[in-house]
This record gives structure tokens, C-alpha cells and sequence, in this order.
């Protein structure tokens, strides 16, 4: 009967029942819990002891050659391989890797050539043509300078020669005319006298009364000779003289000007040819250059690497196939050719561990392919600037380009095969370790919690140098504490906001001043809204627990209006 009473009270209650069911549910799985949850985990400790520690840091890369040459086309504009050496093959030095189609250079070369000749026939024309017109130009000039000193030289001659001899001669001449008008004046004189005696016939007094009038006419026209000759003749002959001198000169000047001017012209000709003919060479030479250019030889021994299939390089030669008949442009990347003889690893360091590399340290290198050999290293360069490519995949990554140099032989090895270099930063001897999980931090400073019989204390600890394992504890615990392996990952004291400054570096400032509400309108309501944190008022301003504030308040609790208590009821 109780039975059915309970089926028929689950008919007509049926949300009862189901209620009941789920309480069954539940109360089942809570001991299906506890009979299969497992004890708690007691901590582990570790205990402190000393010992060697080495420290290292160990990175991925991979291989690459110390000394590598890029092979680029100096050609101009396009060209097409004729012949190119296998990839993979080892080159010498000053061996022929690639060889461009120069047939059309070929040509222009011959062309140019024969253009330089040319060049060279005009330059050396001009040359002549300026030495002929030099030595012609001296000769002339000489000429002149010759005339212009005997015309010099006859009027000095006519000044202190020939002037004062024409005054001299007349002067004579005159003296002598005198001399024969006296003496025919005294014969006259005594032929008169026989006239009178009848010693003298009448004609030869008449002879002797000419000759008197002969004799003084030749001395009046001496008189007049010299007269003019010193008023008119000798001013008349020195103008001459001097004007002809004077043309002579200005003869000389103007030859020299017009000699001047075939001079500069000669020469200007002979500096035109000249720098037609260094233009034609130097074309010349490019040409010939951009022929030697077609054949490209090794500039060094290493292994011939196609662009078009290098692993660890781009040059933008990486989207065109290099092969036979392919068509090249200018600085376009060919090959690349390391010297395997020497390699490096090139890694990356992390910033955490950047400060701890120089060059200089040593180091080991084992490659991926051959893991169990080991090879001696030296770190040869730290990049100054993190890597740039790897900050643009993710800028909060900030690595350092690191060259390690291999010093052992190497194998027959590639570039490009991934490696690992281990760099030795230092080996702690006798030092002080713990594992890294031991120490955390609490408000800023570096504790370990040690353990002290039951229970366990924060222990603030100065630590040094660490590895992937172990970090070293300078001072704060000592060889035999036991300290927490797992300490608490948000202890009470934990300092989990992140800030660097703590509330000791901050000034202390005095709350704001309230200000008065906005006054309530008719429903009892302050006019600027009511406030999120107006329910507050009622609890004292001094018995507010500490904490998050809500995005209302600024600093301090506020005391609030009576409009807002009002609102608040």
C-alpha cells in the first residue's frame, strides 16, 4: 500500500519526482568523488648544496661560410648564358663560371674601334696643325720685331747722324760760296784796275763781273738750301722716320693679336680632338669591359650555388631559374660561392642573454646530421640591433644575430645544414644552487620559502648566474636549508600587479575637495543623473574595507548630497 501511494503521488506530482531524482544524482556523484579522488600532494623540497655549475646557452642555426662571394651580372641590359658551371661543382679560383652571349657587343666593339682611330688621326692632326702654326706665328713675329728696329734705328740715325751732317754740309757749302764771291770780288776789283791802265780788255772784265754774280747767287741758294732744309726737309724726314716707326709697331701688335687668336683656335681645336679621343677610349674600354664582363671567372675557391636555388639567401634571384639560354640582367645574382673551407653557425640570442655574450667566449658546435661529433667554436660577432626580420613576425621577440666560428676541421659539409652551438658562458665552481622554480618573487624582491620543521618562511635571496636548470644563490640560504620546489603561484603577499614602482616612491596627496551636488528636481532626482555608488552613503566613510574602487569614484569616498541620499532610499 505505501508503495502504490508513492507511485500515485509521483502521478500526480510529477515535478516532485523528478526533483528527487536529481537529488539522488548528485548525492551519488559526490561519493563516487571522494572514494576516487586522490590523496593531496604533499610539497617537495629541495635540499641546498654546492657544487659545479656550468653556464651556457645553447641555440639553433645553421651552417654558413665564413668568406662568400655573390656572383652578379655586370653585363648591361639583358643577356642570355651560353654556358654555366654544374651547381654543387667546386670552383677554383680564376675559373670561368658563366658565359654571356657578347656576339652583338662583339661589333659595337669593332665599331667603336674603328671610330677610335679615326679619333686619334684627327688629335694628331690638330697637333700638327698647332705646331706648324707656331713655328709660322714665330716667324712672322720675329719679321716684325725686325722692322720696327730698323725703322728704330734709322731715326736715330737720322737724328744723330744724318740731320746734323745735311746742316754741316750746307754750312760748308755756304762758307765756300763765300770764300768765291770774295775772291771773284777781288779779281773783279783788280781787273778793273788794269781796265783802267789798258792792262785788261773789256770782256774779261765782263768775265769777272759774271763769275762775282755766279758766285753770289750759288752762295744766296746755298744760304736758301739750308734755311728750308732746316725748316722744312729735316722736320719733314724725322715725321717720317717716326710715323714708320710707329706703323711698325702697331704692325707687330696686330700681328701679334691675330697670331694670338690662331693660336687659341689651334689650340682649341687640338683640346676638342683630344677629348673626342678620350670619350672614344673610354667608350672603348666599356665596351671591352662589358666583353671581359661576359666571361665571369671565380674571384675565389668555393662551392658554386645557383640563385635560383639558394637556401639561404634571396637577392631577389630566387624567382628566376638559372640554367643554359636563360636570360640575365644587370646586378642580377647568379651564384653565390662560399668557401666551405671555414664555416660559422649563425644563431640567434634572446635579449634575456644577450648581455652575457661578447666575442671572444668559447663555444661547441655538433650538427644535426652528425650528432655525435663535437666541434670547437669561438664566438666571432654579436649584432649591436636585434634582428629586424624576426621583430616584424613578432615584435615582442627581440633576438641578436650571432656569429660562432667552427675552428675544428669540418667534414664534407654544406652551408645551410641545421646546427647547435652551446657558448660557454662561465663554470661555477663550489657554488651555491638551487633549481630555478625555487625562487619567485614578492613585491619585487628575488625569496626562496625554506622550510622550518612544519612549516615554511620567506627567505629573500640575492641569486647570479643561471642555466636551463639551476640558478646560483649568492647570499640568503646556505648549503643544507631545504627549500620549496613549487612555492605558491599567488602567495598573500605575492605582488602580482606588474607596476615597477611601489607606493613608497610616490608622494602622498591630499584627497579632493567635495563639490557640491547639482540640486534635485521635482521626482527627487539630482539633475546630473543618479550616482552608481549613491546605495553607499549609508555605511560609514571610516569602516569602508580596502580595494577595488568602481569606476565612479576618484581617490577617496565622496559625501554625497541629501538630493542624492533621497534618491538613494
Amino acid at each position: 500500500m505505501q508503495t502504490e501511494s508513492i507511485h500515485e503521488a509521483v502521478r500526480q506530482r510529477p515535478f516532485w519526482a523528478a526533483g528527487l531524482g536529481a537529488l539522488l544524482l548528485v548525492a551519488a556523484f559526490f561519493a563516487v568523488r571522494k572514494w576516487t579522488a586522490p590523496p593531496p600532494v604533499q610539497n617537495e623540497f629541495h635540499t641546498v648544496k654546492r657544487g659545479d655549475m656550468l653556464i651556457s646557452i645553447v641555440e639553433g642555426g645553421a651552417l654558413k661560410a665564413v668568406t662568400e662571394s655573390i656572383i652578379r651580372s655586370e653585363f648591361e641590359g639583358l643577356s642570355r648564358i651560353i654556358s654555366i658551371v654544374p651547381e654543387g661543382a667546386y670552383a677554383k679560383k680564376g675559373d670561368l663560371l658563366v658565359e654571356l652571349d657578347s656576339s652583338e657587343l662583339k661589333d659595337r666593339v669593332n665599331a667603336q674601334e674603328v671610330t677610335y682611330q679615326n679619333s686619334e688621326f684627327a688629335f694628331v692632326q690638330a697637333k700638327e696643325n698647332l705646331s706648324i702654326q707656331t713655328n709660322l706665328i714665330g716667324s712672322q713675329i720675329k719679321e716684325s720685331e725686325l722692322r720696327v728696329e730698323f725703322a728704330q734705328s734709322d731715326l736715330l740715325k737720322f737724328i744723330e747722324g744724318d740731320a746734323p751732317q745735311q746742316i754741316n754740309t750746307a754750312t760748308n757749302s755756304i762758307i765756300i760760296r763765300k770764300e768765291q764771291v770774295q775772291r771773284a770780288q777781288d779779281k773783279l776789283n783788280w781787273t778793273q784796275e788794269l781796265h783802267k791802265k789798258g792792262y785788261a780788255s773789256k770782256s774779261e772784265l765782263e768775265a769777272d763781273s759774271l763769275s762775282l754774280m755766279q758766285n753770289k747767287i750759288s752762295l744766296e741758294q746755298s744760304e736758301e738750301d739750308l734755311r728750308l732744309m732746316i725748316k722744312y726737309d729735316q722736320p719733314k724726314n724725322l715725321r717720317k722716320l717716326d710715323s714708320a716707326l710707329d706703323q711698325a709697331k702697331m704692325e707687330l701688335d696686330r700681328l701679334k693679336q691675330r697670331t694670338s687668336a690662331q693660336i687659341s683656335q689651334a689650340e682649341a681645336d687640338l683640346r676638342t680632338r683630344q677629348r673626342a679621343l678620350e670619350l672614344t677610349l673610354e667608350k672603348l674600354n666599356q665596351l671591352k669591359e662589358q666583353l671581359a664582363a661576359s666571361r665571369i671567372l671565380a674571384p675565389q675557391d668555393g662551392l658554386v650555388v645557383y640563385a635560383s636555388s639558394n637556401p639561404f639567401g634571396g637577392g631577389g634571384g630566387g624567382q628566376i631559374l638559372i640554367e643554359e639560354g636563360a636570360q640575365i640582367r644587370q646586378r642580377q645574382e647568379i651564384i653565390k660561392l662560399p668557401d666551405v673551407s671555414q664555416m660559422l653557425v649563425e644563431i640567434r640570442v634572446h635579449e634575456s642573454h644577450v648581455l652575457q655574450v661578447r666575442p671572444g667566449l668559447e663555444a661547441y658546435v655538433t650538427v644535426d646530421s652528425i650528432p655525435d661529433q663535437r666541434f670547437k667554436a669561438k664566438v666571432r660577432k654579436v649584432a649591436v640591433l636585434p634582428n629586424s626580420q624576426d621583430r616584424f613576425f613578432n615584435p615582442n621577440l627581440k633576438v641578436y644575430a650571432t656569429d660562432v666560428l667552427i675552428e675544428d676541421q669540418l667534414p664534407d659539409l654544406k652551408p645551410g645544414v641545421s646546427a647547435r652551438a652551446e657558448i660557454i658562458v662561465t663554470n661555477l665552481v663550489d657554488a651555491l644552487t638551487v633549481p630555478l622554480q625555487c625562487v619567485t618573487t614578492v613585491k619585487g624582491k628575488q625569496v626562496c620559502y625554506v622550510q622550518h620543521g612544519s612549516t615554511t618562511a620567506l627567505a629573500p635571496v640575492t641569486v647570479g648566474n643561471f642555466n636551463d636548470q639551476f640558478i646560483e644563490v649568492k647570499s640568503g640560504l646556505k648549503e643544507g636549508d631545504r627549500v620549496m620546489l613549487s612555492p605558491p603561484a599567488a602567495p598573500e603577499d605575492a605582488d602580482l600587479s606588474g607596476s615597477v614602482i611601489s607606493s613608497s616612491d610616490v608622494e602622498p596627496r591630499s584627497a579632493p575637495v567635495p563639490q557640491a551636488a547639482p540640486p534635485a528636481d521635482s521626482s527627487g532626482r539630482s539633475q546630473a543623473g543618479p550616482r552608481r555608488d549613491a546605495g553607499l552613503n549609508s555605511e560609514p566613510a571610516s569602516s569602508a574595507a580596502p580595494g577595488p574602487r568602481g569606476p565612479g569614484e576618484r581617490g577617496s569616498r565622496q559625501p554625497v548630497s541629501a538630493g542624492a541620499e533621497a534618491s538613494g532610499r
